[in-house]
């Protein structure tokens, strides 16, 4: 569970963190390669004079862009948010990459080929590679660029909280089955059923005790049964719904 103050907090933090990763992360790509452009070393300060100065602004930009790179992951660390990808795996991978071409660049593109700028541009692409190669699987996959799964809702919310449950119905679920037997009208049922005085008297072929009782009050005022005949029939009517 996270308010919306913290949502907005950590999105903030996470942009910072990452915009920050990628500006260091440029910084030393460009000064590696400004090193590079001039044999690969320089340097500035000092008692003596070196042999080649490094230009200006370079001498706190690679030890500043490094410390910055770091704070920067620690701040993105700090702000994910509970889902989300988790790239920090990749900070590693696209510095050594990144110094690795330049190396390699460095060394083809003079006049002849350059064995130790070679030399470094491999390590640094093994160093960088290896690690990609650990992600090439689909749980690492789904770790670093969709982050981890959802935790699953309590069954019972906590006092606060609010959980909401849906349900669709697409259309055509609620239509019968196509082989299913068409279903048949009913058939209205007669509250009187024409019976003969015997059966009447026997209490068959009845559908209710009501009906049978009026039909037993129509036989009787008709004359068809006698008085002992109806009392008969109609106490054996009584005594058989019980």
């Amino acid at each position: 569970m996270i308010t919306p103050i913290r949502l907005v907090r950590r999105s903030l933090g996470t942009v910072l963190g990452l915009g920050g990763l990628a500006c260091c992360l440029t910084l030393l790509f460009l000064g590696s390669r400004l090193v590079m452009s001039i044999g690969g070393s320089c340097g500035s300060g000092g008692p003596y004079v070196a042999a080649t100065p490094c230009p200006g602004g370079l001498g706190w930009i690679m030890p500043v862009s490094i410390l910055g790179g770091l704070v920067a992951i620690a701040v993105y660390m700090a702000s994910l948010l509970p889902v989300g990808p988790r790239i920090v795996p990749l900070a590693w991978p696209a510095l050594f990459l990144s110094i690795g071409w330049n190396f390699a660049e460095a060394g083809l593109s003079g006049p002849r080929l350059d064995v130790g700028f070679l030399i470094c541009a491999v390590v640094f692409v093994l160093m960088g590679g290896v690690p990609l190669y650990f992600l090439l699987n689909r749980d690492a996959l789904r770790a670093v660029f969709w982050g981890p799964a959802p935790r699953p809702a309590p069954a019972t919310p906590s006092p606060g909280n609010v959980r909401w449950t849906t349900s669709v119905v697409l259309p055509g679920d609620d239509d019968p089955p196509r082989d299913a037997a068409p279903a048949r009208p009913a058939r209205p049922v007669s509250r009187f059923v024409d019976l003969s005085p015997e059966d009447a008297m026997a209490g068959v072929g009845s559908v209710d005790l009501v009906g049978q009782l009026e039909r037993l009050s129509v036989l009787h005022r008709t004359g068809r049964l006698d008085d002992a005949e109806y009392a008969a029939a109609k106490a054996r009517l009584l005594n058989g719904s019980r």
